[in-house]
């Protein structure tokens, strides 16, 4: 028996390694259809793509010059074509993901994929599901404007695009919010069909 046991040893690690490689390959995440591409600056897109087999992550990736960059795992994303949920900015780029009834924001780096920062908004409304309507993300490539929205109330929050924190957010009440942008002017919000100003610095109204 003795003579059998280093076959048996080698025979069982052979078929614990097979076993792993066939987990890793068939469980690994893998990207699937694309969801939305969107223009962050010349030359730079952030793609969205499914995940293949599961409706709770998607990937978010980073394309440069026609060539992607890099390509990270994410909860599932807020946004859809037309209603975008990335802001992006020179050292990172922030995502807008749903999870759990949560609405969150991660920020990766520009140049590693490597998550810098997360911001929950609205935490004292959650749990919280993305609203059908209006703007999402806006950007200044400086700081992410970021709506959420609830029965009854509405909320924005400026979120640092550097470090990925809040840095201040305002109730809005809850008259719809139909349209929003970033301009010279500053954060500018259509809500019940009158235009809002906001200072991109502290949130105050202007």
């Amino acid at each position: 028996m003795k003579k059998y046991l280093g076959i048996i040893v080698v025979a069982s690690g052979a078929a614990i390694a097979a076993a792993m490689i066939w987990f890793i390959i068939h469980v690994r995440p893998t990207p699937g259809a694309e969801l939305d591409r969107i223009k962050v600056a010349p030359d730079v897109e952030a793609v969205i793509r499914a995940e293949q087999g599961t409706d709770e992550r998607d990937f978010l990736e980073l394309w440069e010059h026609g060539k992607m960059k890099w390509q990270a795992l994410i909860p599932r994303y807020a946004g859809s074509p037309g209603r975008p949920a990335i802001a992006y900015g020179p050292t990172a780029i922030t995502v807008r993901v749903a999870r759990d009834g949560h609405a969150e924001v991660f920020a990766f780096s520009t140049q590693s994929a490597e998550k810098i920062g997360g911001y929950r908004i609205a935490a004292e409304h959650e749990p919280i599901a993305t609203h059908p309507d209006g703007p999402i993300t806006m950007t200044d490539h400086v700081r992410a404007y970021e709506i959420a929205a609830g029965p009854g109330w509405h909320q924005i929050a400026a979120i640092d695009l550097a470090t990925g924190k809040g840095q201040w957010k305002r109730e809005l009440g809850g008259a719809p919010i139909t349209d929003g942008g970033v301009d010279t002017s500053g954060v500018w919000l259509v809500q019940d069909g009158k235009r809002h100003l906001f200072d991109p610095l502290t949130g105050a109204d202007r």
